[in-house]
């Protein structure tokens, strides 16, 4: 008597494969998430750098959209986090317009308010730069950077 060989779907055999892949064999690499401010204010855009601290890996870059980031494929273990932030800068303004900036600031000695100053996020703030530690699989880091820490002189 002949023996029945019971055929699996394909769908299942696809299926288990993917669960497979998804708990077993991928992880070699992980996600960050998170939310980034500068003395308390949500960073609207900006970028972030993960570099792995080592040496070994590669750096990835995300941006920062309303306060937010998520980065992937990021190198397991210590990685330094630095964060770029810029505001939009008015690069051109009628003569006019300048003009009345400039007469309302004759005499002061200032040039405040004609050049916008473009960094949100000096490279120096209080935990820009710092190491945090990434495991393979999803990893939330929310970064709260506040302004650089003035070291007093003595004399």
């Amino acid at each position: 008597m002949p023996t029945k060989i019971k055929q699996t779907p394909l769908v299942l055999v696809l299926l288990a494969s993917l669960i497979v892949t998804a708990i077993g064999c991928g992880g070699s690499t992980g996600t960050v998430q998170g939310t980034v401010s500068y003395e308390g204010v949500p960073i609207e855009k900006g970028m972030i750098t993960l570099t792995p601290f080592e040496g070994k890996g590669s750096p990835v870059g995300c941006t920062i959209q309303n306060g937010k980031y998520y980065a992937k494929g990021v190198t397991p273990g210590k990685n330094v986090l630095t964060v770029a932030a810029v505001k939009q800068v008015t690069f051109s303004r009628s003569s006019e317009e300048m003009s009345q900036m400039a007469a309302s600031k004759a005499g002061k000695g200032s040039i405040e308010g004609l050049i916008d100053p473009a960094d949100i996020v000096p490279a120096d703030a209080k935990g820009n730069g710092a190491q945090h530690n990434i495991n393979p699989g999803s990893n939330t880091i929310d970064l709260t950077l506040t302004k650089p820490e003035v070291s007093a002189k003595t004399d």
